[in-house]
């Protein structure tokens, strides 16, 4: 965010039952900042600090641009309309609210899975091109195949819903589709739940046109969820494991963000200082089609497992 010469922005606005966390930094070419405060919120008490190294600014700007404020409220909630006040050495005071902070941090050039999603619909919505969504069941609200607006979509999910085209499981999809029938495979937030992804990546080869394009979103840090359904997490160098020279794949861009605190539950002496680890939400990769895939699997989930994907999520 700007305001005439001062710059900033925050890198984390984080609640924790009823306590929020802001961090940032803040910039002036002959300005210093002096205080930080949140205003506009129901305070119990607040702790702030300025002048901290902030690696990311550094080289650009210098030491000592960092800084954060820590909150305790009344309440259990985030307050967007609170707002963070900057005062400055020569008497310059600017506010801006947490609400504004955050879309200013959440803006889409400075996340790579969102460019990628928009370069991968670049890629392939266009008339004739047939794309197969693993997984994309509108199970929250929130039809991703309508993306696809020139293309055609077809989704595919072991459950059916309203805009699902065909139910079955994605470690069989081979037998569901017919060898190279799909320009591209799109999936969101689905391979957590494979018990086997390796499989689907072999399968995926079998029903994917030469030089296909596939855009695979899953999570590196997430609670868990759809319970026992709910198998897995990717780093950004996991999806070498499924998506390389001997499955028929190449990773063309590959990416993690929306950086999460992991926290334990109880303190121990290993776990002092947790709160300055990160993970991360999402990991993502771009991959194409190289070639017939060199490996098979013929293990099933059901060979291995008695539970099925929990039909009330």
């Amino acid at each position: 965010m700007k305001i005439g010469e001062y710059q900033f922005m925050v890198d984390s606005a984080t609640k924790f039952f009823n306590s929020v966390r802001v961090q940032g930094w803040f910039h002036h070419p002959s300005d210093r900042l002096t205080a930080v405060k949140m205003i506009n919120d129901e305070l119990i008490a607040s702790f702030s600090k300025v002048g901290i190294d902030h690696g990311g600014v550094v080289a650009s700007f210098g030491p000592g641009k960092g800084f954060c404020v820590q909150i305790l409220k009344n309440e259990e909630i985030f307050n967007e309309t609170a707002s963070l006040e900057f005062t400055t050495e020569s008497g310059w005071t600017g506010r801006a609210t947490l609400e504004a902070l955050c879309r200013d941090r959440l803006r889409i050039p400075l996340h790579p899975p969102s460019v990628m999603m928009n370069k991968f619909l670049r890629m392939t919505n266009r008339p004739g091109v047939r794309i197969l969504d693993i997984g994309g069941r509108n199970r929250s609200k929130n039809d991703l195949s309508a993306l696809f607006g020139d293309s055609e979509c077809i989704v595919l999910d072991i459950l059916p819903g309203e805009n699902v085209d065909v139910v079955g499981d994605a470690h069989e999809m081979s037998k569901l589709f017919a060898p190279e029938s799909f320009d591209a495979v799109y999936s969101v937030s689905t391979f957590e739940h494979l018990s086997m992804p390796w499989a689907v990546a072999v399968q995926m080869n079998k029903i994917l046109k030469p030089g296909g394009l596939g855009l695979i979103f899953s999570h590196q840090t997430l609670a868990m969820h759809d319970q026992p359904w709910d198998f897995w997490r990717f780093s950004d160098t996991a999806w070498d494991a499924l998506f390389n020279e001997k499955t028929g794949f190449e990773i063309l861009e590959r990416a993690m963000d929306f950086e999460q605190y992991v926290l334990p539950h109880i303190w121990r002496p290993g776990k002092a200082h947790e709160e300055y680890a990160v993970g991360f939400e999402g990991s993502v990769a771009l991959i194409r089609k190289t070639g017939p895939c060199s490996l098979a699997w013929d293990v099933t989930p059901h060979d291995l497992t008695q539970t099925n994907y929990p039909a009330n999520r």
